[in-house]
Protein backbone atom coordinates (compact mmCIF):
# COMPACT_ATOMS: atom_id res chain seq x y z
CA UNK A 1 0.00 0.00 0.00
CA UNK A 2 1.28 3.49 -1.03
CA UNK A 3 -0.16 6.70 0.27
CA UNK A 4 -2.42 9.38 -2.11
CA UNK A 5 -0.33 11.39 -3.83
CA UNK A 6 -1.31 14.38 -6.08
CA UNK A 7 -1.20 12.59 -9.58
CA UNK A 8 -3.00 14.43 -13.28
CA UNK A 9 -5.17 16.45 -11.02
CA UNK A 10 -6.47 13.37 -9.06
CA UNK A 11 -5.56 12.47 -5.40
CA UNK A 12 -4.01 8.43 -6.29
CA UNK A 13 -3.06 5.48 -3.54
CA UNK A 14 -1.67 2.30 -4.66
CA UNK A 15 -3.04 -0.63 -3.16
CA UNK A 16 -2.16 -4.38 -4.60
CA UNK A 17 -4.63 -6.95 -5.61
CA UNK A 18 -4.90 -8.53 -1.74
CA UNK A 19 -5.41 -5.07 -0.19
CA UNK A 20 -7.83 -3.95 -2.12
CA UNK A 21 -10.05 -7.33 -1.62
CA UNK A 22 -9.28 -6.66 1.88
CA UNK A 23 -10.62 -3.25 2.09
CA UNK A 24 -13.21 -3.47 -0.75
CA UNK A 25 -14.81 -6.96 2.43
CA UNK A 26 -14.64 -4.30 5.30
CA UNK A 27 -16.38 -1.71 3.03
CA UNK A 28 -19.26 -4.16 1.84
CA UNK A 29 -19.55 -5.70 5.64
CA UNK A 30 -20.17 -2.02 6.96
CA UNK A 31 -22.87 -1.72 3.97
CA UNK A 32 -24.48 -4.68 5.05
CA UNK A 33 -24.60 -3.29 8.79
CA UNK A 34 -26.28 -0.23 7.80
CA UNK A 35 -28.97 -2.12 5.78
CA UNK A 36 -27.69 -2.61 2.44
CA UNK A 37 -27.55 -6.08 0.61
CA UNK A 38 -24.42 -7.31 -0.34
CA UNK A 39 -22.97 -5.05 -2.75
CA UNK A 40 -21.66 -8.19 -4.79
CA UNK A 41 -25.27 -9.36 -5.51
CA UNK A 42 -25.60 -5.82 -7.50
CA UNK A 43 -27.38 -2.42 -6.33
CA UNK A 44 -30.94 -2.23 -4.99
CA UNK A 45 -33.09 0.09 -5.96
CA UNK A 46 -32.18 3.62 -4.53
CA UNK A 47 -29.45 2.13 -2.36
CA UNK A 48 -31.81 1.98 0.16
CA UNK A 49 -31.81 0.24 3.36
CA UNK A 50 -34.45 -2.94 3.85
CA UNK A 51 -37.19 -1.70 5.05
CA UNK A 52 -38.37 -0.97 8.66
CA UNK A 53 -41.89 -1.42 10.47
CA UNK A 54 -43.09 2.36 10.86
CA UNK A 55 -42.60 3.70 6.91
CA UNK A 56 -45.41 3.89 5.15
CA UNK A 57 -44.99 2.40 1.90
CA UNK A 58 -43.49 5.27 -0.85
CA UNK A 59 -42.91 7.62 2.48
CA UNK A 60 -39.10 8.99 2.51
CA UNK A 61 -40.30 9.61 6.23
CA UNK A 62 -40.80 7.66 9.16
CA UNK A 63 -44.38 8.58 11.39
CA UNK A 64 -43.44 5.70 14.53
CA UNK A 65 -40.47 6.61 16.65
CA UNK A 66 -37.35 5.08 15.42
CA UNK A 67 -35.22 2.82 18.47
CA UNK A 68 -31.20 3.20 18.40
CA UNK A 69 -29.39 0.25 16.58
CA UNK A 70 -29.31 -2.66 18.70
CA UNK A 71 -25.61 -3.20 17.69
CA UNK A 72 -22.89 -0.73 18.85
CA UNK A 73 -21.26 -0.96 16.26
CA UNK A 74 -23.70 0.72 13.60
CA UNK A 75 -24.55 3.13 16.87
CA UNK A 76 -21.81 4.82 16.17
CA UNK A 77 -22.67 5.41 12.45
CA UNK A 78 -25.43 6.25 13.71
CA UNK A 79 -25.37 8.23 17.12
CA UNK A 80 -27.53 10.22 19.16
CA UNK A 81 -28.55 13.43 18.73
CA UNK A 82 -28.64 14.24 21.63
CA UNK A 83 -27.25 12.31 25.44
CA UNK A 84 -29.30 14.41 27.57
CA UNK A 85 -32.67 14.60 26.16
CA UNK A 86 -34.08 10.83 24.72
CA UNK A 87 -37.31 13.04 23.31
CA UNK A 88 -34.83 15.21 21.17
CA UNK A 89 -32.74 12.23 20.22
CA UNK A 90 -35.50 10.33 18.82
CA UNK A 91 -37.58 12.67 17.27
CA UNK A 92 -34.15 13.74 15.11
CA UNK A 93 -33.00 9.90 14.94
CA UNK A 94 -37.10 9.35 12.90
CA UNK A 95 -36.38 12.45 10.72
CA UNK A 96 -33.08 11.62 9.65
CA UNK A 97 -31.68 8.25 10.50
CA UNK A 98 -32.84 6.71 6.64
CA UNK A 99 -31.35 9.46 4.91
CA UNK A 100 -28.55 9.39 6.84
CA UNK A 101 -28.31 5.30 6.28
CA UNK A 102 -28.70 5.68 2.46
CA UNK A 103 -25.88 8.75 2.03
CA UNK A 104 -23.71 6.35 3.83
CA UNK A 105 -24.31 3.40 1.82
CA UNK A 106 -24.33 5.32 -1.71
CA UNK A 107 -20.63 6.25 -0.09
CA UNK A 108 -19.67 2.57 0.49
CA UNK A 109 -20.93 1.54 -2.43
CA UNK A 110 -19.22 4.15 -4.47
CA UNK A 111 -15.52 3.60 -2.68
CA UNK A 112 -15.92 -0.04 -3.46
CA UNK A 113 -17.24 0.26 -6.84
CA UNK A 114 -13.72 1.78 -7.19
CA UNK A 115 -11.53 -0.79 -5.04
CA UNK A 116 -13.10 -3.71 -6.97
CA UNK A 117 -13.58 -2.52 -10.67
CA UNK A 118 -10.58 0.57 -10.70
CA UNK A 119 -10.95 3.84 -12.88
CA UNK A 120 -10.81 3.07 -16.54
CA UNK A 121 -7.32 4.50 -18.15
CA UNK A 122 -5.39 4.05 -15.22
CA UNK A 123 -3.42 1.10 -13.71
CA UNK A 124 -4.96 -1.62 -11.85
CA UNK A 125 -3.05 -0.85 -8.23
CA UNK A 126 -4.65 2.79 -8.62
CA UNK A 127 -6.87 3.63 -5.63
CA UNK A 128 -7.72 7.32 -7.51
CA UNK A 129 -10.18 10.06 -6.09
CA UNK A 130 -11.55 13.01 -7.84
CA UNK A 131 -11.03 15.83 -5.44
CA UNK A 132 -15.12 16.76 -5.81
CA UNK A 133 -15.17 13.00 -4.03
CA UNK A 134 -12.40 13.27 -1.50
CA UNK A 135 -14.66 14.41 1.33
CA UNK A 136 -17.10 11.58 0.84
CA UNK A 137 -14.09 8.88 0.61
CA UNK A 138 -12.40 10.49 3.63
CA UNK A 139 -15.51 10.47 5.41
CA UNK A 140 -16.41 6.92 4.56
CA UNK A 141 -12.61 5.87 5.82
CA UNK A 142 -13.78 7.26 9.16
CA UNK A 143 -17.32 5.07 9.01
CA UNK A 144 -14.52 2.19 8.09
CA UNK A 145 -12.84 2.82 11.06
CA UNK A 146 -15.67 3.72 13.61
CA UNK A 147 -17.25 0.14 13.02
CA UNK A 148 -13.14 -1.29 13.40
CA UNK A 149 -12.86 1.06 16.12
CA UNK A 150 -16.08 -0.66 18.34
CA UNK A 151 -14.90 -4.26 17.58
CA UNK A 152 -11.06 -3.44 19.01
CA UNK A 153 -13.04 -1.78 21.72
CA UNK A 154 -11.48 1.18 21.21
CA UNK A 155 -12.76 3.93 23.11
CA UNK A 156 -10.00 6.46 23.97
CA UNK A 157 -6.69 7.94 22.14
CA UNK A 158 -4.78 6.39 24.54
CA UNK A 159 -6.64 2.52 23.55
CA UNK A 160 -5.84 3.51 19.99
CA UNK A 161 -2.09 4.33 20.91
CA UNK A 162 -1.96 0.87 23.33
CA UNK A 163 -3.73 -1.41 20.28
CA UNK A 164 -0.45 -2.54 19.31
CA UNK A 165 1.37 -2.80 22.14
CA UNK A 166 -1.54 -5.26 22.98
CA UNK A 167 -1.08 -7.59 20.15
CA UNK A 168 2.16 -8.49 21.50
CA UNK A 169 0.97 -9.72 24.48
CA UNK A 170 -1.91 -11.71 22.21
CA UNK A 171 -0.42 -12.34 19.44
CA UNK A 172 -2.33 -15.65 19.52
CA UNK A 173 -5.39 -14.05 18.97
CA UNK A 174 -5.83 -14.17 15.34
CA UNK A 175 -8.90 -12.23 14.69
CA UNK A 176 -8.10 -9.00 16.50
CA UNK A 177 -4.57 -8.75 15.48
CA UNK A 178 -6.16 -9.00 11.59
CA UNK A 179 -8.34 -6.40 12.29
CA UNK A 180 -5.88 -3.93 14.06
CA UNK A 181 -3.88 -4.35 10.83
CA UNK A 182 -6.61 -3.07 8.73
CA UNK A 183 -7.61 -0.63 11.14
CA UNK A 184 -4.04 1.02 10.98
CA UNK A 185 -3.33 0.78 7.30
CA UNK A 186 -7.19 2.45 6.61
CA UNK A 187 -5.91 4.93 9.76
CA UNK A 188 -2.66 6.03 7.38
CA UNK A 189 -4.13 5.69 4.20
CA UNK A 190 -7.10 8.52 5.31
CA UNK A 191 -4.17 10.82 7.12
CA UNK A 192 -2.40 10.55 3.56
CA UNK A 193 -5.08 11.44 1.74
CA UNK A 194 -6.31 14.37 4.07
CA UNK A 195 -2.61 15.44 3.67
CA UNK A 196 -2.45 16.01 -0.06
CA UNK A 197 -5.98 17.30 0.34
CA UNK A 198 -4.72 19.68 2.46
CA UNK A 199 -2.11 20.65 0.42
CA UNK A 200 -4.29 20.94 -2.91
CA UNK A 201 -4.43 24.39 -4.12
CA UNK A 202 -7.95 24.47 -3.41
CA UNK A 203 -7.50 22.84 -0.53
CA UNK A 204 -9.27 20.08 -1.91
CA UNK A 205 -12.46 20.26 0.56
CA UNK A 206 -10.27 19.09 3.50
CA UNK A 207 -11.87 19.80 7.33
CA UNK A 208 -15.10 18.20 6.38
CA UNK A 209 -13.91 14.77 5.42
CA UNK A 210 -13.40 13.56 9.02
CA UNK A 211 -16.72 13.67 9.61
CA UNK A 212 -18.99 10.63 9.04
CA UNK A 213 -22.36 12.28 8.30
Amino acid sequence: MRAFRRHKGRFVAQLDAGERAVVASVVADVAELLGAGRFEDGPREGDQPAAVPGAPAGWSLRTAPVPPPQDPAVRRLLPDASRDDPEVAGEFRRLTEDDLRARKIARLRSLWTSLVHGEPGWPEHALVVAPHAADDVAATLTDLRLVLGERLDLRTDEDSEALYDGLVSESEDDVRAYLASVYGALSWLQESLLAVMLAAPDGGGAGRGRSGG
